[in-house]
């Protein structure tokens, strides 16, 4: 993810992991990028494309 020049679509990742480029392989492979968007480990600005997360406030809102 981070090597590529923008976000990339579970279609251009799978040939990169060894997997075939099979729909259901492809089906997978989304699946799980959708899962790593939820634990906030990937960003999905737009539906299909994923990305790296974008840098996160280092300030808390939170007082002791």
């Amino acid at each position: 993810m981070r090597d590529a020049p923008g976000p990339v679509r579970a279609k251009q990742v799978v040939p990169r992991i060894g997997l075939p480029a099979e729909t259901s392989k492809i089906e997978g492979v989304r699946s799980k990028l959708k899962r790593l968007v939820e634990r906030g480990w990937l960003d999905e600005d737009t539906p299909g494309l994923f990305a790296p997360p974008r840098a996160q406030a280092t300030g808390s809102s939170k007082s002791p």
